[in-house]
Order: C-alpha cells, then sequence, then structure tokens
C-alpha cells in the first residue's frame, strides 16, 4: 500500500496549505491512502501513525509538517522500523533559506536516513546533495475546477503571495496589485502609493478570479538572517503555479530553474533586477491554456507518484 501523509492544520492562512492539499487530493486520485496528521493533537511519539504499516508500504511524507522536530524524528524511525519505505516530499527546507538555524544539522540527518527524496528542482537536488534516491517534482500543481476566463493581455502587474519575502512593494514605483495580507510589522503607510492591496483570493478558486495582467514572482530577503533571494534559484514558486494555472504571462528571475521553461514557452520573460520593469514579450496563448490545465489537472504529481511507484516496485 501507498501512503501520503497530510497534515491537518485548520488555522493556517489562506493558501499556505494548498500545496499539500493538493498533493494529498492527486495522490488519493491515484489510490494512495491519505496519512493525517493533526498538528493540534499529534504528539511527539509517532506510534499512532504507523502500527498499521508493512514491509511492502511506501509512505511520502510531506515535509516540514511544522510539528516539532523530535516527531519528524520519531515518525520516520517508526516507519522504517516497519520495513515501510520513507520518501520526504520537501515543500520547503529552511537550512537552505535560513541562516543561524538552531537544528539544520538534525534537518539534513533526516533527509540523509530517509530512504527517497522529493525536490522542487534538479538545483535543489544539486544544493542538498543527498546521495539517496532523488525524484524532481518541478512545477507545482494547482487544483481548481474554477473556469478560467478568457483572458485578454495588458501590462498591469500582479503580485500574490507572502508580503514577508516582498519588501520591495514597500518601494516599488510602478502601478501594482497585490494579493496578501499585511504583515503585522508593516504598516499601510509604508506602502507604495502605486500599491493596490487586495484581499487574499480563496485559495481553491484564485486561479479564476485573478484579474487580467502580468503575475511577478520575485522575493527578497527580510534581514540578514534570511536567503530568500538566493533560494530562488532552486526552488518552485508556488505563485508561479498559480499564475500559469489562471492562464497568465508572468515575470520571474532569470536565475530562476524555470527561466528556461517560461521563455522557451513563451509564457512570459525575465528579469535580472525590477529597474528592469516595465518589460514587453510575446506570450503564447495557446501553450498557456495547455501549461495551465495540466496544473489545474495535477499532472505533474501524478507523474511523479507513477515514477515513485515504479521506482519502488
Amino acid at each position: 500500500m501507498n501512503y501520503m501523509t497530510h497534515t491537518i492544520e485548520p488555522w493556517m492562512p489562506v493558501g499556505a496549505t494548498k500545496p499539500k492539499d493538493d498533493i494529498a487530493k492527486i495522490a488519493k486520485k491515484q489510490g494512495w491512502m491519505t496519512l493525517e496528521i493533526d498538528r493540534a493533537t499529534q504528539k511527539t511519539t509517532a506510534n499512532n501513525l504507523t502500527a498499521h504499516l508493512t514491509p511492502s508500504d511506501i509512505v511520502v511524507h510531506q515535509f516540514p509538517s511544522y510539528l516539532p522536530l523530535e516527531f519528524e524524528e520519531n515518525f520516520q524511525n517508526a516507519v522504517q522500523q516497519t520495513g515501510a519505505k520513507f520518501i520526504i516530499l520537501i515543500h520547503d527546507f529552511e537550512p537552505l533559506r535560513l541562516s543561524e538555524r538552531q537544528n539544520s544539522e538534525r534537518e539534513y540527518d533526516l533527509l540523509k536516513r530517509a530512504d527517497g527524496l522529493v525536490v522542487h528542482t534538479s538545483e535543489m537536488a544539486d544544493a542538498l546533495a543527498i546521495p539517496i534516491p532523488t525524484f524532481i517534482l518541478g512545477l507545482f500543481d494547482y487544483l481548481t475546477d474554477s473556469k478560467i476566463p478568457d483572458r485578454k493581455l495588458t501590462q498591469d502587474l500582479i503580485f500574490a503571495g507572502t508580503l514577508t519575502k516582498a519588501i520591495w512593494l514597500k518601494n516599488f514605483p510602478l502601478p501594482i496589485k497585490v494579493f496578501g495580507n499585511l504583515p503585522r510589522k508593516w504598516s499601510s503607510d509604508e506602502l507604495a502609493p502605486t500599491l493596490k492591496l487586495e484581499d487574499v483570493l480563496p485559495q481553491d478558486t484564485a486561479p479564476s478570479e485573478l484579474p487580467d495582467g502580468i503575475g511577478l514572482v520575485w522575493d527578497t530577503d527580510s534581514s540578514e538572517n534570511t536567503h530568500y533571494f538566493t533560494y530562488q534559484q532552486l526552488n518552485s514558486p508556488h505563485k508561479l503555479s498559480l499564475y500559469l494555472a489562471a492562464e497568465l504571462p508572468v515575470i520571474l528571475p532569470s536565475f530562476s530553474p524555470f527561466a528556461p521553461f517560461i521563455t522557451s514557452h513563451h509564457l512570459g520573460t525575465t528579469l535580472d533586477d525590477l529597474t528592469q520593469l516595465p518589460l514587453t514579450f510575446d506570450y503564447d496563448r495557446i501553450q498557456g491554456k495547455k501549461v495551465g490545465q495540466a496544473l489545474r489537472r495535477g499532472e505533474h504529481t501524478t507523474t511523479l507518484l507513477q515514477k515513485i511507484e515504479t521506482f519502488y516496485s
């Protein structure tokens, strides 16, 4: 039997659980069982999650669960003691984007002791350099049943996501619509007058509710201890999947692993610095619809799960 973990955390901000929710839904549709981890009640011991496992089973764990690290260690040990395979599917790996992290060695040890890894990109795999079977996810899927409107190409800039990693918005000189919550330490008076702050969109219908425009992918560091900017060289931004699922053209860093894909498929363009905006580029509507449809159907995750099943069968 194959199992996909799914952390239950209903108090999280809108959109924060969407990537994990979608992967769990796609896995269930493919015949995988869901192994629910309730953050509100789960103790650091993990035997309650593994008693039914057998040596022929595969457990793919969506990491991190944001439970204490002791739970992550105990859960991995409990799964592997049954003889089942334990694969870690990385959503974010904090030692790659935060410095002076106290338990980073223990987090790396989790990866090294796993039976396999799922990472965003080959660049992330190289950065981790863990010598175990590694699978590449690529773009995160973005499930939605909502109908995408017929798009009109405009030069309007759109940003959807965590503003904590977008401190550049405070001084951004161009008009831009921002869909996100104002961080607690920010004041609306600090925002650039060209910025129009909109409510966070419902995560399952956001692709159809985003207005026409160009989706911007750009993170910057919020302190000397963060590496959000350089992390973009490795990661698969969920906002990129949102824009593509919405069939919007995108602008992203030239050093993103997805830059060649975006430019070669005429889905947008890249930039080295925000001062290069505004930019003009060709956009292929047919490719945009094709890529958006694949993300909305969950095709990337489906392919990933098939590769894992084949490898461990």
